[in-house]
């Protein structure tokens, strides 16, 4: 079986890839750039003409302008090496369209503690001084910012709103916060845009607030996230791609989109829930623990489900 090529996006990257895609200037004014400046940036992949490059992705999401290009990266759990894995997608991206222009490099951390666990940027050894890529970066904490901080900024930054409160607001405040948070985005956005980015809304909630469900997030924005294309991925992303290529594809697919689901929801999947999907071979099973990901309350709750089966 020929291995199958990576997506443009990776775990929560893809609710964050839906709003660059909705609001990318909001992101952009968020890494400090001017407003004017902001908004003359569109969203646009990168494809890769030249497949030796890098084979196993297919593109670069970024946001580009004529004055030069943005690579962002998003990051909801802890990995060492993003600062790494961000320059390695700015140098293959401007490789794979021979662009020779501007770049800037940023990434935005939903929590603190992800932005210490990434390493800092390898030194090269010069012939007469170290080399630094340091400077090159422009990173921000969304932990770090209060609500009106966000809306100071860019009014449509309320859908972050879920990250500047802890991750263990009890549900009663999170309820009424939720209903004040969907009654601000169909305010600032226009109305063609009110299920995208409510649904976006409510997959960052479900991925900062562990024990909430999805009935309550429903309850909450009194919006069905299933009612959206954003929200039906969570539940069909993958299955309907195997429908004409046969039943071991379809279960391939559905397996990946398991896996997406609880990165989405909760972060890094340890290993031994990994290898138990893997080796499911029952599609049908895999259609109904892909509903359980999205109902669970936590990963050791979605576990609990996953044995008996």
């Amino acid at each position: 079986m020929a291995k199958k090529k990576s997506k443009i996006t990776r775990g929560t990257d893809d609710v964050f890839l839906k709003l660059m895609k909705i609001s990318g200037s909001s992101l952009l004014k968020l890494l400090g750039l001017p407003a004017e400046k902001a908004e003359k940036y569109h969203f646009h992949a990168v494809v890769l003409k030249d497949k030796s490059l890098k084979p196993d992705i297919e593109g670069f999401p970024l946001l580009k302008s004529e004055t030069g290009r943005i690579f962002i990266e998003f990051q909801g759990y802890n990995d060492p090496f993003i600062r790494h894995r961000l320059m390695a997608e700015v140098f293959w991206g401007c490789a794979g369209e021979n662009y020779k222009g501007s770049v800037m490099a940023g990434i935005v951390y939903t929590d603190k503690k992800y932005q210490n666990a990434a390493e800092p940027l390898n030194a090269f050894d010069g012939l007469e001084e170290e080399c630094h890529l340091k400077g090159c970066l422009r990173e921000v904490v969304l932990t770090d910012y209060t609500e009106k901080e966000l809306e100071a900024i860019d009014p449509k930054l309320i859908v972050l709103a879920p990250f500047t409160l802890s991750s263990k607001t009890d549900k009663t405040t999170l309820l009424t916060k939720g209903r004040e948070w969907q009654k601000a985005l169909t305010q600032r956005f226009p109305v063609e845009k009110h299920e995208e980015v409510l649904s976006v809304l409510g997959l960052f909630i479900l991925n900062r607030f562990r024990k909430i469900t999805y009935e309550e997030v429903i309850a909450m924005l009194k919006f069905d996230l299933m009612d959206t294309v954003a929200g039906r991925q969570l539940y069909e992303m993958g299955l309907q791609k195997g429908h004409g290529d046969g039943l071991q594809n379809a279960k391939e697919n559905a397996k990946e989109t398991l896996l997406e689901v609880l990165n989405i929801r909760f972060g890094i999947v340890p290993n031994d829930i990994i290898e138990t999907i893997r080796a499911t071979s029952r599609l049908e099973m895999l259609k109904h623990l892909i509903i359980q990901a999205t109902l669970s309350s936590d990963l050791e709750n979605f576990k609990g489900r996953l044995s008996c089966h």
